[in-house]
This record gives C-alpha cells, sequence and structure tokens, in this order.
C-alpha cells in the first residue's frame, strides 16, 4: 500500500496590524500595507476590502491596490493577501484593534508542512 499525505499549516509571526487615524496598517517583514479609513468598514461587514501599498500611495493618490483582505467563511480570521502572499489574522484581535481594545492583531504566514503517513498495521 502507498502512505497517504498529510498536510497540516504552521503559522510564522510575521508582522501586526495597527489602526492608524481610522485606517489599518500591516506591518509585515517586507513591506507596509494599508487599508483606507473609507475601506475598513466594508470589511467589518464582511466585504473584500483593497489592501495598497504605503510607498504607492504615497508617490500617487490613485495607486492600484496590491492585494485585498476579507474575513474567511469560518468568521475566526482575516485573510490578507499582498503580492499574491497570503497572510492571516484572528478576527477577534482585528476586531478588539478597531474598537481600541488592543494595540494590534497579530500577522502571520501559513507554511504547508507535509508529513507521509503509514497506514494502520503497515511498518516501513
Amino acid at each position: 500500500m502507498r502512505p497517504t499525505t498529510k498536510t497540516d499549516v504552521k503559522f510564522e509571526h510575521i508582522g501586526a496590524a495597527r489602526l492608524y487615524k481610522g485606517s489599518v496598517r500591516i506591518d509585515v517583514k517586507t513591506m507596509q500595507a494599508v487599508i483606507p479609513v473609507s475601506e475598513v468598514r466594508r470589511l467589518e461587514d464582511h466585504w473584500p476590502a483593497p489592501v495598497f501599498d504605503i510607498s504607492d500611495i504615497m508617490k500617487n493618490t490613485e495607486a492600484a491596490p496590491v492585494g485585498k483582505a476579507w474575513i474567511t467563511r469560518s468568521g475566526k480570521a482575516v485573510m490578507i493577501t499582498i503580492n499574491d502572499v497570503q497572510y492571516v489574522s484572528p478576527l477577534a484581535q482585528v476586531k478588539g484593534m478597531l474598537k481600541g481594545e488592543r494595540k494590534y492583531a497579530n500577522v502571520s504566514t501559513m507554511q504547508a508542512i507535509t508529513t507521509a503517513t503509514q497506514p494502520a498495521g503497515v511498518h516501513a
């Protein structure tokens, strides 16, 4: 019999999301991004919100978004995609940050861990 594969996910803390003058600033190791004030409410209403690179916005206020953020179907996390890299933040922490109860929300990357498992009764 062939071994089956099981995919687990490891979360690696890589940055933080902070409330800054009504907008959500996302600081990760590689860049700084922002969800504008006008789009934060959209995110809270379970609609995808655009994410912009701060350096692009400083040069051109009409800059194109570099990603998006949305609340997951389970309602437990906020997924953030920036330049095709996925990040995740716990929804409870994001809500606490938006209410002013927390200074920041953790932002992590998800890395797949694939392990081969042997079926029951089979020894290598």
